[in-house]
């Protein structure tokens, strides 16, 4: 499943990030994904972290988890106190000068943000 990312005012130049299924905000940040490709490359450096473990290797975009469909992307894993999603994804794309958000959560696909 797909949805808009929401924020609430936490205090001064602060923004509370919200659970896309409840609207709460306990979230939990877990794996943290990174995809640097130059522009529209067949290739992509693919850079997982997971806690103390790190894992990078190149691979062909179209096989990876990069959430743009053009250059670079960034997924973070979250875990929600207060609903049963416990694999909660913000995915961050880059495309001509512009970022672009959206949460994947419920065992949702892995469509690349297309602009």
């Amino acid at each position: 499943m797909k949805a808009e990312v929401q924020v609430d005012n936490y205090g001064t130049n602060l923004s509370n990030l919200l659970c896309p299924s409840c609207n709460d905000g306990y979230l939990h940040q877990g794996i943290v994904e990174v995809y640097n490709r130059q522009e529209d490359a067949e290739q992509v450096r693919a850079t997982i972290i997971d806690g103390s473990d790190v894992l990078s290797h190149t691979i062909p975009n179209e096989k990876s988890n990069n959430p743009s469909s053009r250059r670079t992307g960034v997924v973070i894993h979250f875990e929600c106190e207060h609903c049963d999603d416990i694999d909660l994804k913000l995915r961050i794309a880059q495309h001509k000068g512009i970022t672009l958000m959206d949460w994947e959560y419920d065992n949702g696909s892995n469509a690349r943000i297309k602009s």
